[in-house]
C-alpha cells in the first residue's frame, strides 16, 4: 500500500534555525530552568515591540503578553473582550481554529462573506449589515489561512472606518506577517489613524521561524486595562513560559533573519508548482495566494461535498488534505492544500489526486 502523504496541515518541513536551537541549549546549560519573571523577560518583550516599531506601530513592551503559542492568545483575547452571547465578526472562510474557542466561550461567530471571484476580498458594507448591538469585535488575519489573501490599503481603510464609526475592537491575527509574495507586504491595521487604541494584536513564532512545536506566541494589548485582564488569565492558567524557551525566542526575533527570507523564497517556489499542478486538473479553479502557505482550490464541479471529497482523496489516493467546510460556509466545495511540506510530497500527492479525480 502507498504511504499516506499529508499535504493539508500548516506544518513547515524546515528545521528551526540553528541559532535558535543553540540559544535554547545554552540557556539550559546556563541554568535558566526556573520560573523567572512572571511578566516574562523584558528583552523578549522589547524584541516584540521592536518588530512592530519597524512596521510603524509604537508598542510599549509593558503591554506585551507572551503566550504558549498563538492559540492560547486567541482564547485569552476572545475571553477578555467578549462575554457569552456577544457577537464576533469573522471572515468567511477563516481559520477553523477560531471556532472552537468561540463555541467554548459561548460567543456567536457572525461570518462576513469573502468573494473568491475577487481574490477573496470582502465588501465593507457587509460589516455594517452584520453588525448588531451584540457585536463586540471584528477578527482579521492577513495573510490569511486558508486562502493566502492579503488585506490591501483599501481593505484596511474600510475596516478602520467601520470600527471607528461603530466603536468596535479589531483582533488582528498576524501569524503569517512575514510570509508574502509577488511584492505584497503585510501592513498592520494599527498603523492607521485612530486604530492602535482599538486593535489587539496576535502573533507568534511558529510559522515565521518553523517553530510550531516550541509553542511561543504573544499578544500586544492596546491599553493597561486590557493588559491587566490578560495577565490575570495568564496567572490563572499557564503562569509563565520556561526561561530557556524565552531566551531562544529572543534569538529568533533579534538574530539573523536570512533564514526567514530563505524559507519564504522556497515557499514561493512551492506555491508556483502547486498552482501549476492544480491548474492542470480539469474542473478545478484556484486563486493565487499572496501570502501564507496554503492554496484553497475549488473542486465543487466534481459533485462531492468537501468532507466527502477529502475522504475520497484519502481513500483513493492515500493523500490527506483538509476539507473546506471546516473554514466556514464559503469554504464548502473547496479543500485546503498546504505547501509547507516537502516538494517531493507535494508533487507525489498532487499527482495522486489528479489520477483520483480523473476517475470521478
Amino acid at each position: 500500500m502507498k504511504r499516506l502523504i499529508s499535504i493539508g496541515g500548516g506544518e513547515p518541513e524546515y528545521k528551526t534555525p540553528e541559532h535558535v536551537i543553540q540559544a535554547m541549549k545554552k540557556a539550559m546549560d546556563d541554568g535558566h530552568t526556573h520560573y523567572g519573571n512572571f511578566r516574562h523577560i523584558l528583552e523578549l518583550r522589547e524584541a516584540v515591540a521592536a518588530k512592530y516599531q519597524k512596521l510603524g506601530v509604537d508598542v510599549d513592551p509593558e503591554l506585551v503578553i507572551i503566550t504558549p503559542g498563538s492559540t492560547m492568545g486567541i482564547f485569552m483575547v476572545f475571553d477578555a473582550l467578549m462575554k457569552r452571547g456577544d457577537d464576533l465578526l469573522t471572515m468567511d472562510p477563516a481559520f477553523f481554529g477560531y471556532y472552537q474557542p468561540i463555541e467554548y466561550l459561548g460567543i456567536n461567530a457572525v461570518p462576513v462573506p469573502r468573494h473568491k471571484e475577487e481574490g477573496w476580498k470582502f465588501h465593507t458594507e457587509d460589516l455594517y449589515e452584520k453588525t448588531t448591538d451584540k457585536t463586540k469585535a471584528l477578527l482579521i488575519c492577513s495573510p490569511d489561512n486558508p486562502t493566502g489573501a492579503v488585506l490591501d490599503d483599501e481593505d484596511l481603510k474600510g475596516i478602520a472606518d467601520y470600527t471607528k464609526e461603530k466603536d468596535k475592537w479589531v483582533i488582528s491575527d498576524d501569524i503569517y506577517d512575514e510570509i508574502t509574495y509577488d511584492g505584497h507586504k503585510f501592513k498592520s491595521i494599527a498603523t492607521l489613524p485612530g486604530m492602535q487604541e482599538r486593535t489587539v494584536i496576535l502573533n507568534g513564532l511558529s510559522k515565521t521561524y518553523a517553530m510550531t512545536g516550541w509553542r511561543v506566541g504573544y499578544i500586544i494589548a492596546p491599553n493597561k486595562e486590557l493588559y491587566d485582564t490578560l495577565f490575570t488569565t495568564q496567572m490563572c492558567t499557564f503562569l509563565v513560559l520556561n526561561a530557556a524557551l524565552q531566551r531562544a525566542s529572543i534569538a529568533a526575533l533579534t538574530g539573523p533573519q536570512d533564514c526567514v527570507k530563505e524559507m519564504v523564497a522556497k515557499y514561493e517556489k512551492k506555491r508556483d508548482c502547486v498552482l501549476d499542478a492544480w491548474n492542470d486538473i480539469p474542473k478545478v479553479t484556484v486563486t493565487k495566494p499572496e501570502g501564507a502557505f496554503y492554496t484553497f482550490p475549488d473542486l465543487s464541479e466534481y459533485g462531492l461535498s468537501s468532507p466527502k471529497m477529502a475522504k475520497y482523496i484519502r481513500d483513493e489516493a492515500n493523500v490527506a488534505i483538509t476539507p473546506g467546510h471546516l473554514f466556514g460556509k464559503n469554504g464548502e466545495g473547496h479543500i485546503r492544500n498546504a505547501y509547507a511540506q516537502s516538494m517531493p510530497d507535494l508533487e507525489e500527492g498532487l499527482s495522486r489526486i489528479k489520477k483520483a479525480l480523473a476517475k470521478l
